[in-house]
């Protein structure tokens, strides 16, 4: 074969081999272009049956379960004010709280005016609780200081039938106990030595004038000899130049007026005499108070001696007479002491409960209420809805009733109210331009910066402020106290000025500069006899002095500024007490942050806010309550 038939031969064995090879990988090529045509037309038809219809209803689903817009934007909210709506994450631009995402259900509720939406987040951050409107008999209770005092009626003075000279004493110092005809005291008389030859003159004749035996004998019953001292004169038939006389009665002696030598006339006073077997507790009750008060209210006390222990007794007896000095009168209840525990001069702390009416009445719980003239603010859980809504109710109410109110009108028996977080839900009221404590004019835009916990201005609010607090004073129990002649007005300037220095530093964060300030409010409540003496209302002055103390205390061993903030709380709900019930001369603006520890109170100088309890994180937190002058 020649060489050219040679190699078309081969040539053509490879075209035959290489058709062969070939033949399986076009096959596999053509399968998989028919499967995936197949899948394209399955996600075809499944869009053409289930998509297209229903496209805008999973888009609003889409939205609501992953918290986004329809531009597929995250939206982001403030729990404390919902009616913030940001595309992106940060801080409330009213309170500075850290938003988050959107997405609470509203379950078809609308709101309006009178309604507040809050989201879930919200409502657990503020601890927002609520309580039932029920019917029930309304019971008054105080709370009044007081000084467990002797019972006159278990007094005796042990006082000279005759005149004569004390020759010896046998009970010579306060506080001892002495039982009924226990010696006392030995004592020379002429008229005794008189009486003592009557009786042996008359022990003579006594067979043929027994009525003048019988009357000699009377003469030293009625100065008080026993039986025994009067036979052994007679059987002795000698006169004895001294006699001991003995105590008529059983007590504890508080009071020896007597000496050794001592001459004494007839009818002066030897000693006094105090049984302790049953005791009375003097309360003073502030003229606000006394109206409820009667002979025969249950009233349950405690005494410092006796931590955790209630003792209960009745009021047996109300002054008549006002004390002109502390504005305050004496409720007294009697109690038995068989054991003594009770001392007088211990100070005591009672309840008081007195029946307001004879009826069941309508009860809403008195940290629902919200005090804004004759008509008050009460926020009513709206049910029914998913998203907590609180409804701004106003209500008229009657009079108290311990810890609640008497319902005349606006609420109905089974009604869910707000009782903790009352005043942060009508902060996010009034900031959303809704009803609320400070905003009679809803949706018109005014008083809306009433509440700011930010660097919103307050001012907007003024004036409704000053209408607030007239109307407060005319639906608010009067306190017509005269403090005329009782401004302590040197120590309680001190104790002002010393405080609105702690208060300055701590609006500015200084702990030191506050820690400072506090060593001259210290001493002035410690040290100060204005404080600490007050014998017209000891009682009164001393529960608060106390608390006063307890708190300054506190404050004082504080290591950071967080617990020194608690202290000053304390501090200033005690000293606002002492400034309403002794009277102050200048100036002054009681404020209030409902953020801090579920709402607390300080003392200004000034109508402008300035936060002591958050400092420069909250700096404008708060409002103005009441002006004090």
């Amino acid at each position: 074969m020649s060489r050219e038939s040679r190699i078309y031969f081969l040539n053509t064995q490879y075209s035959i081999l290489n058709t062969q090879d070939s033949k399986p990988a076009i096959m596999k090529t053509i399968n998989i272009l028919i499967y995936a045509a197949l899948i394209t037309g399955g996600l075809l038809l499944g869009y053409l049956f289930f998509g297209g219809s229903s496209d805008r209803h999973s888009m609003d689903e889409h939205i609501a379960e992953t918290h986004t817009n329809e531009a597929g934007e995250i939206v982001y909210t403030c729990s404390m004010h919902p009616q913030v709506r940001e595309n992106e994450p940060g801080n409330c631009p009213i309170c500075g709280m850290e938003l988050i995402p959107a997405g609470d259900s509203r379950n078809g509720a609308t709101e309006n005016d009178y309604t507040l939406m809050m989201t879930n987040a919200a409502v657990k951050l503020a601890e927002i609780q609520t309580s039932p409107v029920e019917y029930g008999r309304p019971v008054h209770t105080f709370t009044l200081p007081g000084k467990v005092v002797k019972n006159q009626n278990n007094v005796s003075s042990v006082t000279a039938h005759f005149p004569g000279r004390i020759r010896d004493l046998y009970v010579d110092y306060e506080g001892t106990f002495v039982q009924e005809g226990q010696k006392l005291a030995s004592v020379y008389s002429p008229e005794l030595i008189a009486a003592q030859q009557e009786l042996l003159e008359t022990v003579k004749y006594k067979d043929q004038n027994p009525r003048l035996y019988q009357a000699s004998r009377q003469k030293l019953r009625l100065w008080e000899f026993p039986e025994s001292t009067i036979n052994d004169i007679e059987e002795s038939g000698e006169i004895m130049t001294e006699l001991d006389f003995f105590s008529p009665v059983r007590g504890y002696v508080s009071e020896v007026a007597i000496s050794r030598e001592q001459h004494v006339m007839e009818g002066g006073l030897m000693y006094r005499v105090v049984n302790l077997s049953s005791v009375w507790i003097d309360f003073q009750a502030f003229e606000s108070n006394v109206a409820n008060i009667e002979v025969g209210d249950n009233v349950r006390f405690s005494v410092e001696a006796y931590p955790g222990q209630q003792f209960e007794s009745a009021v047996i007896h109300v002054d008549p007479f006002l004390n002109t000095e502390s504005r305050s009168v004496t409720i007294r209840a009697q109690i038995e002491n068989p054991e003594s525990r009770l001392k007088p001069g211990m100070l005591a702390r009672a309840n008081i409960r007195s029946s307001v009416a004879d009826d069941e009445s309508l009860l809403v719980p008195r940290s629902a209420v919200m005090w804004t003239g004759k008509r008050s603010i009460v926020y009513v859980q709206v049910q029914g809805t998913d998203t907590p809504m609180f409804e701004a109710r106003e209500v008229e109410i009657g009079q108290r009733a311990g810890e609640f109110y008497v319902v005349e009108s606006g609420l109905q028996t089974g009604e869910l109210v707000v009782t903790n977080g009352t005043f942060k839900v009508d902060s996010a009221a009034q900031l959303n331009d809704k009803l609320s404590m400070m905003n009679r004019e809803p949706g018109t835009g005014a008083d809306r910066a009433g509440h700011d916990h930010g660097s919103m201005d307050m001012d907007n609010g003024a004036g409704n402020t000053d209408q607030f607090q007239q109307e407060n004073r005319e639906r608010a129990p009067s306190d017509t106290t005269d403090h005329s002649g009782h401004q302590h007005s040197t120590h309680l300037q001190t104790l002002v000025n010393s405080y609105l220095s702690i208060k300055n530093a701590l609006t500015t964060d200084d702990f030191d500069q506050a820690k400072a300030s506090l060593s001259e409010f210290a001493n002035e409540v410690k040290t100060n006899s204005e404080m600490n003496s007050h014998d017209e209302h000891e009682g009164q002055h001393a529960v608060h002095h106390q608390a006063m103390v307890a708190a300054v205390n506190e404050a004082e061993n504080a290591g950071d500024i967080t617990t020194f903030r608690s202290a000053f709380k304390k501090i200033s709900a005690e000293l606002i007490t002492a400034i309403e019930n002794q009277g102050f001369d200048d100036t002054l603006y009681r404020q209030y942050c409902p953020m801090y520890e579920g709402g607390s109170e300080w003392i200004s100088s000034s109508e402008d806010i300035e936060n002591p309890f958050y400092g420069t994180a909250m700096h404008s937190c708060g409002e103005t309550v009441e002006e004090i002058k």
